[in-house]
């Protein structure tokens, strides 16, 4: 019986996690010019005097842009590792060579190996090729409890800058009132614009880092399953690999390339 990888999705899945990240990323420019439309970002960024909700807002853009960037970049480690799932599951030759990347560095290191022994398992090759895949994804998370940490201190500082004045008021004095109860005004507008700018921006890149975690273990995952067929001992082929000869042609260019 042909050996199947582990099955994935019912259609033609190239670039599939990219795709995902674009509709987030397009509900997300909406909502934008939604909020921008009507005055509600302008009122987060520009009535908050401490200036937290504008510094927050920064380096989540800053987060944003280094997670497309590691999207794209696991996309196409995905779409490499495809090369190999169909020519290991396919009868005809595809005139396909890998990409640079992971994916072709590891199949290197792997048509090169040894056959390991009986029990043995190839997990250092394994864990270096996890290890570059989800390079760069715990940046998204770090971010995300910074925006919370941020959000809370102007929580903090709004709560200040709202009781300070209240230690400054004379009975009686009418005009230091209404100053008081402007600065205090101003405060709350610090509490509540960097909260909702920290929590906001926290979510969103908690949702981009469950996407690129998803799409790492997806990698992994079939990678471990052409790791386990490509080292499994061939009865007609002694010590060699069932699938070297398939790996190989994955990682030579072709004459033409070459020149």
């Amino acid at each position: 019986m042909q050996a199947r990888p582990p099955a994935r999705d019912r259609f033609d899945d190239e670039h599939l996690l990219w795709l995902k990240s674009l509709i987030l990323l397009t509900f997300t420019a909406l909502a934008l010019l939604a909020a921008w439309h009507y005055g509600l970002l302008q009122q987060v960024l520009f009535d908050d005097p401490s200036g937290l909700a504008s510094a927050i807002a920064l380096i989540f853009f800053i987060a944003v842009l280094q997670g497309v960037f590691a999207v794209w970049r696991l996309s196409r480690t995905s779409n490499a590792l495809r090369l190999i799932e169909q020519r290991i599951t396919s009868d005809s030759e595809l005139p396909a060579t890998l990409p640079e990347g992971p994916v072709r560095r590891y199949v290197e290191a792997l048509a090169r190996r040894r056959t390991p022994a009986a029990g043995e398992a190839p997990d250092m090759l394994m864990d270096a090729f996890a290890t570059e895949v989800t390079a760069g994804h715990g940046f998204g998370w770090f971010v995300a409890d910074v925006l919370l940490s941020l959000g809370l201190l102007g929580t903090v500082i709004g709560f200040i800058a709202m009781l300070v004045p209240i230690g400054q008021l004379e009975s009686g004095d009418q005009a230091a009132l209404k100053a008081a109860l402007t600065a205090m005004s101003g405060g709350m507008a610090i509490a509540l614009y960097t909260t909702l700018a920290g929590l906001i921006g926290a979510v969103w890149l908690k949702i981009q880092g469950f996407l690129l975690d998803s799409g790492a273990d997806d990698v992994i995952r079939r990678m471990k399953w052409v790791t386990e067929l490509s080292t499994r001992r061939d009865p007609s082929r002694g010590a060699m690999f069932a699938h070297r000869s398939a790996l190989s042609s994955l990682i030579e260019q072709p004459e033409t390339a070459r020149g």
